[in-house]
Formats: structure tokens, sequence, C-alpha cells
């Protein structure tokens, strides 16, 4: 009878061990449908969060707003995605201290690069050599926006701007950016025989980084280590020889994607991504001036000329110096080869001239310089002038003979050479006052702003001014004395400086 009393208890023991082995297992199955749901959701959340990767390392130190979305577009903050790709940014553009915020520059001491806020161009600097010191213009596809107080270009211009490769994967909403160096040494490894990170003895520091940027457009510099000669070929078919290894020089050229070549003797000439020779190798130095019209500066024989890209004489090699001195220091001028797309300075016999980018001479050898020294030692803030923009004008200088002294006078022609002001100015210099340049130009004791002058409604009368012989201008305005000078204003000036 013990027994059977028992056995109720027992079972109601078993029935609520039962009962919380239940209750477990519904609470461990509930914390797994939390974990997967938290897992998934992790999952969901990871792939929707924007991640931005630079030579395959996450980069978790970027601000938010360094990139901006819009539609199907991405824009990015140009000084701040600089440090991460190995460029210093700074305000203003290249060589001018002052702290624009509509204009910025990165720099990582091979290279600069210019932007400005509207513009569809940007401005590349070999800051290396300073043989290449003048800049070369690039198109993008958008203009440099300003987004907040920052600069911002789209995207798919970095690559252009940075020299780097860039990749967009919006299913899992990231960025990925390779660098030039980080490209460089990865290619350079699948590559046999490359040479565009070990051979510095044989390439300045600026030739190997633009023999680097080869890579950029799927090419490789190689070296045959049995000549120790050079050629190119594809990265993505090694096979694929565009250029045979038997130079004894390479390097490319961004923006056209030519080589500059040079012969076992010296002589140096333009081979194409094509493998087509587009100038042959006959010269002693050959320097890319202008890389959107293709022009190069060709000289032997310490003769200099111009060609084109296909080979074309554009400036016959018969003159001493091509393009400007580094005398004067004008911050318009951004290229010192070609100004305003159209007028390349020439020099022969220490006289300089124009000619323009279809080989016509536009302003005759005849003129003993091109632009003005700002030597005004009462203002220290006057400037050089070289080109007026507002006036599409550029100064020219011819010497008075005084006695045994040559006296300075300088004039302003337009970029089709034609004469708007006689030379007769004693100096032509800028000002700038509260981010705003005024051009002067000093004659007699007399300032005159320039470009107010001719501007004003009795300053358009230039036709009959222009044609008037420098002799006879000045002849009538040294007779004048310098009471009357003095006593003129601007409105003037066309009797004083036509």
């Amino acid at each position: 009878m013990e027994l059977m009393e028992n056995i109720p208890e027992e079972n109601k023991k078993m029935s609520k061990t039962k009962i919380w082995l239940i209750i477990v297992l519904v609470l461990i199955f509930l914390l797994i449908i939390a974990a997967v749901a938290i897992f998934i959701y992790s999952q969901n959340l990871a792939r929707t969060r924007f991640k931005f990767f630079v030579d395959g390392k996450s980069q978790s130190g970027y601000t938010e707003d360094m990139f901006v979305f819009e539609e199907n577009k991405v824009y990015v903050s140009i000084k701040g995605i600089a440090p991460l790709l190995g460029y210093t940014a700074y305000n203003g553009g290249y060589d001018q201290y002052t702290e624009d915020r509509t204009k910025c520059y990165v720099t990582n001491q091979l290279e600069a690069v210019s932007f400005e806020a509207n513009s569809k161009k940007i401005y590349k600097y070999n800051v290396a050599e300073s043989k290449n010191s003048e800049s070369q213009t690039f198109n993008v596809n958008e203009a440099i926006r300003t987004i907040g107080s920052d600069l911002y270009i789209l995207s798919e211009d970095l690559p252009k701007a940075f020299n780097i490769m860039i990749t967009r994967d919006e299913s899992n909403n990231s960025v990925s950016v390779f660098t030039l160096g980080y490209l460089a040494n990865y290619y350079s490894g699948q590559i046999t025989n490359s040479a565009i990170t070990s051979d510095t003895s044989n390439f300045t520091q600026s030739v190997l980084f633009n023999n680097q940027k080869a890579v950029l457009y799927d090419m490789m510099i190689v070296r045959d280590p049995s000549t120790n000669q050079y050629g190119v070929v594809t990265i993505s078919n090694p096979e694929n020889q565009i250029i045979g290894a038997r130079y004894a020089g390479i390097e490319f050229m961004e923006g056209s994607n030519d080589f500059i070549v040079e012969t076992s003797n010296g002589k140096v000439g333009i081979i194409g991504s094509d493998g087509v020779t587009k100038v042959k190798l006959e010269y002693d130095d050959i320097t890319e001036i202008d890389k959107n019209l293709g022009l190069y500066l060709v000289t032997s024989n310490n003769k200099q000329g111009v060609v084109n890209k296909n080979g074309k004489i554009i400036v016959y090699q018969e003159y001493d110096q091509i393009g400007l001195s580094d005398t004067i220091d004008d911050e318009n001028v951004t290229n010192k080869y070609i100004l305003f797309d159209n007028c390349i300075p020439v020099r022969r016999d220490n006289l300089w001239g124009l000619i323009d980018i279809n080989g016509n001479t536009i302003l005759p050898i005849e003129y003993d310089g091109i632009g003005s020294q700002a030597d005004l030692a009462n203002d220290s803030r006057a400037a050089d002038v070289l080109v007026i923009p507002e006036l599409n004008a550029i100064v020219v200088e011819k010497d008075e003979i005084n006695g045994n002294s040559r006296v300075k006078k300088y004039g302003l022609i337009d970029s089709n050479g034609t004469l708007i002001i006689n030379i007769v100015l004693d100096s032509v210099y800028s000002l700038t006052t509260q981010g705003e340049v005024t051009y002067y130009g000093l004659i007699q004791d007399q300032i005159i702003d320039l470009v107010e002058y001719m501007n004003q409604p009795t300053g358009g009368n230039q036709t009959e001014n222009t044609v008037q012989t420098e002799n006879t201008v000045q002849t009538e305005n040294t007779t004048q004395s310098d009471n009357t000078s003095q006593g003129n204003n601007t409105s003037q000036g066309n009797n004083t400086i036509s």
C-alpha cells in the first residue's frame, strides 16, 4: 500500500521536471531566434552602412561629411580625403599664399594639384623638378562644388586628381581606393622585369613617378636585364609588347598617354600607347608644354622649336628660347610656354616676339621683353605683371636709348598681337586689396588704372590711337610739362598714353 501511495508523488515530481525542461528548451529556442535575428540585423546594418577602404584597409577615422550622396553620385571632400591618400591640402591656389576657400590645392612633394570652385579644370604641377614647374590642365566630368565651407569633387574624377583607382560596390555600400604606390608595388609583383619600383638609379624621382602612372592605363614599363634597355607591355596581357625593350630611357606622359623615348646615342622622340612613332627620334630634348593642345618643346644644338603630337612643326627650331623666363612672377600665368591658350613667346638674339599655336607670327621679334617687374620701392605690395586677364592683354617692353643708358618702356597687346596701348608706360604693376586685383600703369608720375582706362567710353577709340607711331606719341608726351601731366586725371588718359 505504501508503494502505491508514493507513485503519484513521483509522477508529480517528474511532471514538474518536464515542465522546467520544456521552459528551458523554449527559452533556448527563443534565444537562438533572437541571436539569429540580431545577426541578420547586424549583417543588414553592415551592408547598408557606408564603408570606405584605402589599399584594402577599412578607414574608420574619416568624418561623415567627407562624402555627400546625391542620387547615384558621390561627392568627396578634397581636403578631407587628401591626407588618407598621402597628400597635404591647403587653402588658396598653388604657390599663392592666401586663405581663399574658393580654391585649394593638394601636394605629395612630387606633384601639386590645384582646384577651384565651379571650374571643370584641375591643374597639375610637377614640383619634383623645376623644369616642369608650369601647370598642365586636365578636364574633369563635373565642376568642383562648394558644399558647406569645403570644395568637393565627383568621385569619378578622383582618379585623375589623385592618381588612384577607385571602385564602388553599391550592393555593399562601399568605396575602395587604391593609391598609386600600392598599385605600382602590386603590379610590379605580377609583371616580370617591371621597372617602376626598383630602377631608381636610372630614373629621376620625377620620371619614376610619371612611369608609375602608366599602370592606371593598363601599361607597365619593363627592362630587359640582359641589355638594360626599356620597353612597355600591357598589364592585362604582358605578352602584348607595346614598345620593344630597346630604348635607353623612357618616360610616360599622363594625358596624352604617350612615351618620350631615348636612344642609346641620346636622341629622343615620342611613341604613342599604340606603338606608333609620333615624333621622330632626332632631338636632344623634348618637353611637353601643353597636354590639351598636344604641343612639345624640342631642342637640338641649343636651338628650340615646337611640334605637335603628330610631329608636325608648329614653331621652327631656330630660336634661342621658347617660353617666358622666371624673372617675372605673375600668378595669372599657369603655363609659361603658352599665354591665353594661343601665344607662344619666342626669343632670338635677345629680342622677343609671339607665335600663335598654328605657327603664325602675331608679334614680330623686335621687343626687348615680355612682362614688367614691379620695382616700386615705395610700395611693397606691388606685384609683377605679365598678363592682364580682364583685357586679354600681354605686357610688352621696348627700351629707349638715352645716351649710354637704356630706359624701359611698356605697352599692352591683346592675344592676337594687336597693340592696344602704345609703348609709353614707365611701369606696369598690380596691387591686391581685399582680394581685388587692380592693374596700374605709370607714366610721367601719373598712375592710371589700366582696366578702367580701357573700359571708359572715351577709351574705346583705340583704332585711331594705336595707329599712331610710337615716336609721335612719345614726342607729344615728353614735350608736356611735368605740371601739366600731373594735372591730368585718369579720364584724360587717352591723350596721355595712346
